[in-house]
């Protein structure tokens, strides 16, 4: 009843993206398209690191939350990858206003050349990597750095 009661407030485009989130969500579990973000997140705090705008103690105990993140939304890597791979569509998605190729765009759900690759490369080929790490906590976590305080409640 919400849901519906939700999508009745969208415009048709808000539609079409309410429509691409609920067929994704049985694959992508509760986190959703999250795991875009948090990939995107992580990506830029070791850049952070390349570029000297953060230590690399403060861009692992920022990884750490992100980790702790993923392991709340999801329940192993595969939906962790649908959940990330279903967001870099959502992101990769027409802006213009032709609705019409919003819905065909969203309603494929394919992966484009680099995102069969990622999937292959990660998932399918008989040296996969993601396949053999664990989906657990860590043992230890570090605490906040001194430097990051003000963002301890991430």
């Amino acid at each position: 009843c919400e849901w519906r009661d939700y999508l009745a407030e969208l415009n048709e485009q808000g539609q079409a993206y309410a429509q691409f989130v609920a067929s994704t969500a049985e694959c992508c579990g509760e986190g959703g398209i999250k795991a875009w973000d948090y990939v995107r997140m992580g990506f830029l705090s070791r850049m952070g690191v390349l570029n000297n705008w953060l230590s690399e103690e403060e861009s692992l105990w920022i990884q750490s939350r992100i980790h702790l993140r993923a392991l709340r939304y999801y329940r192993n890597w595969r939906q962790y990858f649908a959940g990330y791979t279903f967001g870099r569509q959502y992101w990769q998605s027409p802006e213009d206003d032709h609705l019409q190729l919003l819905r065909e765009f969203l309603a494929r759900k394919e992966y484009d050349d680099s995102g069969n690759d990622m999937f292959y490369q990660l998932f399918a080929s008989d040296d996969a990597y993601y396949p053999t790490l664990s989906w657990q906590p860590l043992a230890y976590y570090s605490a906040c750095p001194e430097t990051l305080k003000d963002m301890s409640d991430l």
